[in-house]
């Protein structure tokens, strides 16, 4: 990643409050009036009353920072951003773009903490999400039964908008709060339920903050991993099809072990049973699902979108093991679906993978059960079979419908 050269004194980067008036302290106030250039949105440069020559709107987009930057080398330099610059501000980008001892963070009060205390509700458990730019359903990734969020929201997914995902989802009895303008004179917070809000949009200021507190009869995905068969889109009957049955994905997940800021790959993916699972249990790692079959990349593709995993899961069409060139090196992969061709693919994702990373393959067929005992064996392997039978019915009477046992194999690299 490109890093600004930026010779000069040290960039301020100061949050603004609410209230500006009020929330802006005096030291602040004289670093303001000292700078040579003051970067800024415009609410930012308006409520500040920042004008003239050496105001400056962000440029879009954020790759202009570094020209406007080079025009005003060794100059004092501050940025205005809402609340604290660090928390789905402007500062996480200056941050990757610029050294560390190059800017001084200055936080303030966020428009979350004022939406907090606007209604007076403690905060310290509540899970805080960006909706800015991002698709609506990511939110169901993250939303879970009797908890508490935080969602900063844009045009698009507005409080209305949420309120009908949470209906459709298995939310409907949620509250939301939505707190708007804040630290302004038509600053105002209301309070619905999602029912009153589904069908209904009484509309709402652009600077809005919603709080939610979740109730209802849950959504697709579970309290604990291990998402139903059936919930899942797939080439065949529903809950059947190219995809990993939910025991062989809880046990294999549990050998992958996912971890947080992990590059993942499921080679094979399928119709996305261990992908989505996988991305949806780290939402911090990024999952990448090669698939190579059309059919199948549509369904991974709508159990993306269904179970809001477009934040952190890519998938990759193509066939292994040319595709994988084009990938970073992964931490974990698992290997599932290869047509037969396992023997190739162990070599070449083995050569891939990443000093300590975990490697887990699952064979039913007895080549590629062979292939695999023959690759792992000077390997220090783990391994479990799984046989699995579940409840049918048979001529009225209940019996118990063996799957074919699947091979499981983790491998650890040195």
């Amino acid at each position: 990643m490109s890093v600004i050269d930026w010779q000069g004194p040290p960039i301020q980067v100061i949050g603004v409050g609410p209230n500006p008036a009020r929330d802006f302290p005096d030291h602040l106030r004289v670093l303001l009036d000292e700078s040579d250039l003051i970067i800024g949105a415009p609410r930012h440069l308006d409520g500040m009353g920042v004008a003239g020559a050496r105001a400056r709107v962000y440029p879009s987009p954020l790759s202009g920072f570094g020209e406007l930057l080079r025009s005003a080398t060794g100059e004092r330099v501050t940025v205005l951003a809402s609340g604290d610059p660090l928390l789905f501000g402007i500062g996480a980008w200056l941050g990757r773009h610029l050294p560390a001892e190059s800017l001084c963070f200055h936080p303030n009060v966020t428009s979350i903490q004022a939406a907090f205390a606007s209604i007076g509700l403690p905060w310290q458990d509540a899970r805080i999400l960006s909706l800015h730019g991002r698709p609506l359903r990511r939110l169901l990734a993250s939303v879970r039964l009797n908890r508490l969020y935080a969602v900063l929201t844009d045009a698009t997914n507005h409080p209305a908008a949420i309120a009908r995902l949470l209906a459709e989802s298995g939310f409907g009895r949620s509250t939301l709060w939505v707190a708007e303008d804040l630290g302004t004179p038509s600053q105002q917070v209301r309070r619905f339920t999602v029912a009153e809000l589904v069908g209904n949009d009484p509309g709402f200021s652009p600077l809005n903050v919603a709080i939610i507190e979740t109730g209802g009869s849950g959504g697709l995905i579970p309290e604990f991993p291990g998402i139903p068969d059936e919930a899942f889109s797939t080439d065949g009957v529903p809950g059947r099809g190219m995809l990993s049955k939910r025991e062989v994905r809880l046990a294999a997940l549990s050998l992958l072990q996912p971890r947080a800021r992990e590059i993942g790959w499921d080679v094979g993916a399928g119709c996305g049973g261990i992908s989505v699972e996988w991305a949806l249990w780290a939402p911090l790692a990024s999952i990448h699902a090669v698939e190579k079959n059309t059919d199948r990349l549509t369904h991974l593709r709508v159990n993306q979108e269904r179970f809001g995993a477009s934040e952190n899961l890519h998938v990759v069409p193509g066939e292994a093991p040319g595709v994988l060139g084009a990938l970073p090196d992964p931490d974990a992969v698992f290997l599932g679906g290869n047509d037969g061709g396992i023997g190739g693919l162990l070599d070449a994702v083995w050569t891939r993978l990443r000093p300590e990373g975990r490697l887990v393959t699952a064979a039913v067929t007895e080549e590629s059960r062979s292939a695999l005992l023959q690759f792992a064996r000077l390997r220090s392997p783990e391994w479990i079979e799984l046989g699995v039978a579940r409840g049918d019915r048979l001529a009225g009477q209940t019996i118990l419908r063996p799957s074919l046992p699947v091979l499981l194999c983790r491998l650890a690299k040195p």
